[in-house]
């Protein structure tokens, strides 16, 4: 998806790794040295975002080496690369008696005022918004029932018609033109 992205991006080169990223009128500073990109995904998570993916292209680099080294698979597997002590059996452990004593209840819960909230917390790094799109001539922005852009106009339809097609209508349907 993000490759796909960054062929539409408008890339500036302001000096050997910093650019300006242009896509609908928005503007993104990328700075490859430091490793900072102005929507703050790329310092977030430490991967690069197509902005800075656009910049890296124009400078014909390999994306890779931008990927934090946490994201390598030595580093991964370097994670899990000492051992795990099993617990054991519950019957062998060792409870100071003042702890077992302790009875340890949830937290109180208080529901809060008003009307619950129904859609999800976006994250910081989410900015995608979905477009309608006409099923009659396929643009964005408006939908089937909107659309001025139609090839094929329905008769009836109260948008389309002019005062002019309306009276021809309306002459077609009289009795006396029988």
């Amino acid at each position: 998806m993000f490759l796909a992205l960054c062929l539409r991006y408008l890339v500036e080169q302001l000096q050997t790794n910093t650019f300006n990223v242009k896509y609908n009128q928005k503007t993104f500073f990328v700075d490859l040295e430091k490793r900072t990109c102005t929507c703050r995904q790329f310092d977030l998570d430490e991967i690069p975002c197509s902005h800075v993916i656009a910049g890296i292209d124009k400078l014909y680099r390999n994306k890779y080496e931008y990927c934090s080294k946490w994201y390598d698979i030595m580093m991964y597997k370097n994670t899990y690369n000492g051992s795990l002590n099993p617990v054991g059996d519950k019957e062998d452990w060792n409870i100071p008696e003042d702890i077992k004593q302790e009875i340890l209840l949830p937290p109180i819960y208080k529901p809060a005022a008003g009307r619950r909230k129904k859609q999800r917390y976006k994250s910081a790094t989410e900015t995608f918004k979905m477009s309608t799109k006409c099923g009659r001539c396929r643009r964005t922005g408006h939908n089937r029932k909107t659309c001025k852009f139609s090839p094929a106009l329905h008769p009836y339809s109260k948008k389309h018609n002019t005062n002019e097609a309306s009276t021809s209508c309306k002459a077609q349907s009289s009795p006396a033109a029988f």
